[in-house]
């Protein structure tokens, strides 16, 4: 044993180091080597080796002759390897394996496999290999396995594999593969070879093969039609680019090599770009990349202004064409701007902001909801809207096709364009898209007809298999007429909108008559069709009257006015050739609009070959002309440019599958015209003439008789016929003559508004002197003036049905009005019943705060707010509301019941309550007042005027000729006003109702209340002004004021300051107006205002007391019961501050000086000797205080009026001293001569002046007055 292992000792020693070295590759190679098995069942040879030498950054595979004998597998993945280059791997003939996966290998020479016999498995992926060639493989005889995946190829050469004869399995799978015709060889190759394509070699390209298996492809979808889709592509620069003159530029276009037929050319602005030095422009070789990219590049050296423009790159192939284009703004050093602009329109609301000339401006908007966008799925501009600023500074015409629309309507509309259309959804579509054409009216876009035409043109083609559709595409059409007339035009102009839809409707009996269906007949509000199956050899003529009921429309239809348009046009069509009259019309409560009667000499004689064919004829007729739009201006037209208009409906009659020559015998048509026109002519409707757009054409139709409102004529065409005429431009929406009402309706409405504006100018122009709670004033004006503007629009503008937009606006009032005179008169009806529930509060301290008078706006909200509220709404949801083309200017029924009935029912309802309660209220305090007795006037209260006028008063008094200052609210009694305000209302919803009436009913019925209404309306105007003018003694007085001669009869008045107490002093105004009287009161507080006091109006104590003792009257001793008086002074401090002063006079103080002379002085007068006379003169005095009669009340304050806090203050001033203050304030005071009048008022032989104290109660304490003071 031991000498065995020293034999192999030395043998290792006698190999030396040329053995170690071939054993394993130098260590500077970074390899390593490993021995490997032999393969089962081989017999004792060579030593087998694996080397692997990944991951070595190796730049080049290793010699051969480095690597060890025996070398079976050799791994040089994940290097630098970049080319293979000839017979790289001769030498190693034991190779087996060879794997260079991940390298950079980009070229691969011919042979480069040479010497590798036993090569059976050779890995080349995720190389940058992109050109191969069959020489590429030589010298691989028994490859089995190749692996190409992850290289730059799109395609392989036909024939590459053919040195590999025994190749089973192969991986060419790469991200640029592109399965076209150019690899269908290889599908070929594989199942003549018994070859197997990996699972792992897909599809790149084209996009619907993406992903699938080649082996999965069959021969069929491998093709090269169309344009070829490169896998690459670019443009560098790739954005637009703006640039200045003198610039340089370079532009690279690299794309996909497919073949030698692949070339790059430029283009400018779509011109071929040549290589010019002298301009600057250069343009490089072409060059190709690994067989797979050619790159190609241009260079502007020297940028001029005609270099503005796109830059195309244009790559051509034997497959086709693909390009790439680059927008380059070339700006000069002076280059202009174009303005900031603000742009709306159907898409939105677009700002542009301050550009430079030559430049495109893009702003983003919301994109299309479905990929079949106008500009299709991915687009790059389909998120914006661009507008170009020409080198001119101008903006250009922008492109908003990309944005959505921002109406609802249209955007909807647009909706269904986009949605297909089959047999299955077309009647559930069709339905829907009516439900928005109903609303038609409201169209504001001509994107809106453009839609609707579309789709009706697409409905038509679907009518044969589903009959209902006829229906709803009739009632679109006829929806569609109720657009606006310039939208109509505009997409005509545009899109030719109308003339599509006439042209579906005359289509629709060749799609829907055959053997099953042999007549068919469809009405909707502005077209009616009627469609027969006859056949010529037994055709004897047709006679078709269109009509439509009216159900009792307008009054004036009966006279010839336009029916009302929401009734159904209906078609009646007889057989043979009988006298039709559209005046005569035999159907009840219908009206004719148009006939027309067919020869029987329609059709030629049969043909010999189509004996007994069938022919289809089809009558339409269309309410108006609207859906015949004439958007040229010729001449030569019947229109005569425009100055024509169509005034008649049209009426269509048209035949198919039968030929229809020369009519020997015309068509008789005759039409009713609503509005009287001027120069009229016979018309039809030819398609072809102005481009396509129509237009009418007089040609072989002519007038034959003129009747009123119904003309008749005869043509030769079978087309669509009407009457042109010259009509009024004002107003161009009128339908008819306006209706007039029964003239005592005028008369009485004239006089009912001269009684209500009398009455109105009266309480404005005397609102001083007129004795009216300040509440009552607004009341009164505003209930007069609604009950006039009610009564003045009603009769004024209720029948111009004619004017939509004046008789929207009558509705409009009339519903406002109407609403606002009922709730004044609620409101008036409340006032008064809290009027006659108030209590007067006990006020326990005379500093308690008194609440604060709530304000008159409250009203105005009610009666003026809520009716504004009302009738706002209702024109919001729906204009249409008001009018819709009813006999009278008024809400239509359903909404009226919402928005009119049920309010007045609520308001009503309200008033009634509040006149029950009031009722109530009167009788309680009627039955109140005859079981209480009637209290005794305390003498205190009659004689004792002590705290009237005291030593140190000051009494300043003017003289005045003007009227008397208001006496107290005793005018009307609470229950006269409560029965007046009630007759008021009952007289005003029967006006109201009669109105109503009168021009809602027809024949006698319409003069019966008509009659009522006048006298309603008298009675009504004289009412009112009897009750608030000829029964007010101060409105009456207000009016004599205005002559002179009863001017200066009246007496003079005296104001009392009523803010003053007795104690602070009373002051006495005699003529003055009331702000001189409150002048002088606040005045007098103050030390140096004593001597102001005086001047023109000036008394002296003696005549103020001498005037005191004639004015008391003495009491009857007859009668044997105290005698009642009453003072006006609550009167008077009630309504200061809600009533204007009383005017000034113009009297000297010479005359008031004058009036004491003629009396007793204060000295020897008696007091007895003026009780007689002054009491005498205050009775028969025009203007003196009266005595409260029965049934007069003082008002008591409504809730919100200053009278509550008037009262309240005076009240909190009385009797506060107490009796023995009192008379010991009596001791020092000077007494006058003659005593105070029962009502404090001052008597002389001249003149009356009234006088009152705080309370109005206090009379003036006997006595002697030391010394005259001049006051």
């Amino acid at each position: 044993m031991r000498r065995a292992a020293a034999l192999v000792l030395l043998a290792a020693a006698l190999s030396g180091p040329g053995a170690g070295a071939r054993s394993c590759p130098a260590l500077s190679l970074g390899c390593k080597c490993a021995a490997e098995r032999a393969k089962a069942g081989g017999g004792p040879g060579a030593p087998r080796r694996r080397v692997v030498c990944s991951g070595g950054g190796l730049p080049a595979p290793p010699e051969p002759r480095l690597l060890p004998e025996g070398t079976v597998t050799l791994l040089l993945s994940n290097n630098k390897i970049t080319v293979l280059e000839n017979g790289s791997f001769l030498g190693l003939r034991a190779l087996e394996k060879l794997d260079l996966k991940n390298n950079l290998i980009s070229t691969v020479q011919p042979g480069a496999f040479l010497g590798l016999p036993e090569l059976k498995r050779l890995d080349l992926s995720n190389n940058r290999i992109g050109c191969l060639s069959a020489s590429v493989f030589q010298g691989l005889p028994n490859l089995l396995r190749l692996n190409m995946s992850g290289n730059i190829f799109s395609s392989l050469p036909p024939g590459v594999f053919d040195e590999l004869p025994s190749l089973k399995v192969v991986d060419f799978g790469t991200e640029y593969l592109t399965c076209d015709c150019s690899l269908r060889w290889v599908l070929r190759w594989a199942r003549e070879r018994a070859a197997q394509i990996s699972e792992r070699t897909v599809c790149a390209f084209p996009r619907q093969l993406r992903g699938a298996a080649l082996r999965a492809v069959r021969d069929g979808q491998l093709r090269c039609a169309g344009a070829p889709e490169l896998h690459t592509h670019h443009l560098i620069p790739s954005l637009r680019q703006v640039v200045f003159q003198g610039d340089r530029l370079p532009f690279q276009c690299t794309a996909t090599y497919l073949d030698n037929s692949t070339q790059i050319r430029w283009f400018h602005n779509r011109e071929p770009v040549r290589e010019d030095e002298r301009t600057g422009v250069i343009v490089e070789e072409s060059l190709i990349h690994d067989c797979t990219f050619i790159t190609s590049e241009l260079i502007l050296s020297n940028i001029h202004v005609s270099a503005n423009g796109e830059w195309e790159c244009a790559v051509s192939t034997s497959q086709g064409n693909v390009s790439k284009k680059v927008e380059i703004v070339v700006l000069e050093t002076s280059a202009s701007y174009c303005p900031a602009e603000r742009v709306t329109n159907n898409r939105g609301d677009f700002r542009w902001p301050r550009t430079l000339a030559g430049i495109t401006a893009y702003q983003p908007c919301l994109q299309h909801p479905f990929a079949a966008g106008p500009a299709g799925a991915g687009a790059a501009g389909e998120k914006q809207a661009w507008r170009r600023c020409d080198r001119t500074g101008r903006w250009e015409d922008g492109d908003y096709s990309h944005c959505l629309y921002t109406n609802d309507i249209t955007r909807v509309l647009y909706t269904f364009v986009l949605m297909p259309i089959n047999a299955s959804n077309a009647l559930t579509l069709a339905h829907q898209l009516r439900v928005y054409t109903a609303e038609a009216a409201n169209f504001s876009d001509m994107v809106d007809v453009l839609y609707v035409a579309q789709m009706i043109e697409k409905f038509i083609g679907y009518v044969d298999q589903i009959k209902q559709l006829t229906d709803v595409i009739v009632e679109m059409a006829s929806n569609i007429m109720l657009v606006d007339d310039h939208i109509l035009w505009m997409s005509q102009k545009e899109e030719k909108a109308c003339t599509s839809i006439v042209r579906s409707l005359e289509r629709i009996a060749a799609h829907t008559l055959g053997s099953n269906s042999q007549h068919m007949a469809v009405n909707s509000r502005n077209i009616a069709l009627e469609a027969y199956v006859v056949k010529p050899e037994s055709y004897v003529g047709l006679s078709c009257v269109a009509y439509q009921r009216w159900d009792g429309g307008p009054a004036g239809a009966e006279r010839g006015a336009e029916p009302t348009a929401d009734q159904q046009l209906r078609l009646r069509c007889t057989t043979g050739r009988p006298n039709i009259s559209l005046s005569g019309f035999h159907i009840k409560n219908s009206i004719a609009l148009a006939s027309i009667q067919l020869p029987p000499s329609l059709f030629p004689s049969p043909a010999p070959a189509a004996p007994g064919a069938d022919c289809k004829l089809q009558l339409l007729v269309f309410r108006n002309g609207k859906l015949f739009c004439s958007t040229g201006n010729s001449s030569r037209l019947a229109d005569d440019g425009k100055r024509r208009s169509v005034a008649t409906p049209v009426i269509y009659a048209g035949t198919y599958g039968c030929g229809v020559g020369n009519l020997s015998e015309p068509v008789a048509v005759s039409l009713r015209h609503p509005r009287e026109g001027t120069d009229p002519v016979a018309a039809y409707w030819n398609f072809e003439v102005l481009g396509g757009m129509g237009g009418w054409s007089a040609e072989g139709c002519q007038l034959a008789a003129h009747e009123p409102n119904v003309t008749s004529l005869h043509c030769r065409h079978l087309s669509n016929v009407a009457v042109l005429m010259e009509l009024s431009g004002f107003p161009s929406e009128a339908q008819g003559t306006v209706e007039v009402l029964h003239p005592a309706m005028y008369t009485c409405t004239a006089v009912l508004l001269l009684c209500l504006f009398t009455t109105i100018i009266t309480y404005i122009v005397h609102h001083g002197t007129i004795l009216i709670p300040r509440e009552g004033w607004h009341m009164l004006l505003n209930l007069c003036f609604h009950i006039a503007m009610t009564a003045a629009v009603f009769a004024g503008g209720i029948t111009l049905t004619g004017y939509r937009a004046v008789c929207q606006a009558v509705g409009i009032i009339l519903h406002y009005s109407s609403l606002s005179t009922l709730l004044w008169m609620a409101v008036k009806a409340r006032v008064l019943y809290k009027e006659l529930t108030w209590k007067a509060p006990q006020q326990l301290d005379r500093d308690t705060s008194q609440a604060a008078p709530r304000p008159l706006l409250r009203f105005y909200l009610i009666a003026g707010g809520i009716p504004l509220i009302i009738c706002g709404i209702t024109a919001a949801v729906n204009i249409q509301n008001y009018h819709d083309n009813n006999p009278y200017c008024w809400l239509v029924w359903r909404p009226s019941l919402g928005a009119f009935y049920v309010p007045v029912a609520f308001i009503l309802l309200v008033t009634w309550i509040y006149f029950l309660r009031a009722g109530l209220s009167l009788q309680r305090r009627a039955s109140q007042q005859k079981a209480t007795p009637e209290p005794l006037e305390p003498a205190a209260r009659l004689g004792n005027t002590s705290d009237l006028l005291t030593d140190s008063a000051s009494i300043s008094v003017t003289l005045n000729s003007g009227p008397p200052c208001p006496e107290g609210d005793g005018v009307h009694s609470p229950r006269v006003q409560f029965w007046a305000l009630l007759a008021t209302h009952a007289l005003y919803v029967a006006l109201w109702t009669f109105g109503a009436t009168a021009v809602s009913q027809r024949w006698y019925l319409n003069i019966v209340f008509s009659c009522l209404y006048g006298i309603t309306a008298v009675a009504l105007g004289l009412f009112i002004f009897a009750q608030h003018c000829l029964r007010r003694r101060d409105v009456l007085s207000s009016w004599f004021s205005c002559c002179p001669s009863y001017r200066n009869a009246l007496p003079m008045q005296v104001y009392v300051h009523p803010g003053l107490g007795p104690e602070d002093g009373s002051q006495v105004f005699i003529g003055c107006e009331a702000e001189a009287a409150r002048s002088g009161a606040s005045s007098s507080s103050s030390p140096s205002s004593a001597g102001s006091a005086g001047g023109r109006c000036k008394l002296t104590n003696l005549q103020v007391a001498q005037s005191q003792a004639e004015s008391r009257p003495e009491p009857d001793a007859a009668d044997g019961k105290p005698v009642r008086h009453s003072s006006n002074l609550h009167g008077r401090r009630s309504h200061r501050g809600r009533t204007k002063p009383c005017r000034d006079g113009k009297h000297h103080r010479l005359k008031m000086l004058r009036g004491p002379s003629e009396q007793p002085s204060s000295e020897s007068g008696s007091l007895h000797n003026s009780h007689s006379e002054s009491y005498a003169s205050g009775r028969t005095s025009p203007a003196g205080p009266r005595l409260p009669q029965d049934g007069d009340a003082v008002p008591s304050p409504a809730e919100g009026s200053d009278l509550a806090g008037a009262r309240r203050r005076s009240g909190s001033r009385d009797n506060v001293r107490p009796g023995g203050s009192a008379d010991r304030e009596a001791k020092r005071r000077s007494c006058p001569l003659n005593v105070g009048s029962h009502n404090g008022g001052l008597k002389g032989s001249k003149y009356d002046i009234n006088l009152a104290s705080a309370d109005g109660a206090a009379g003036m304490k006997s006595g002697l007055w030391k010394s005259e003071t001049t006051v």
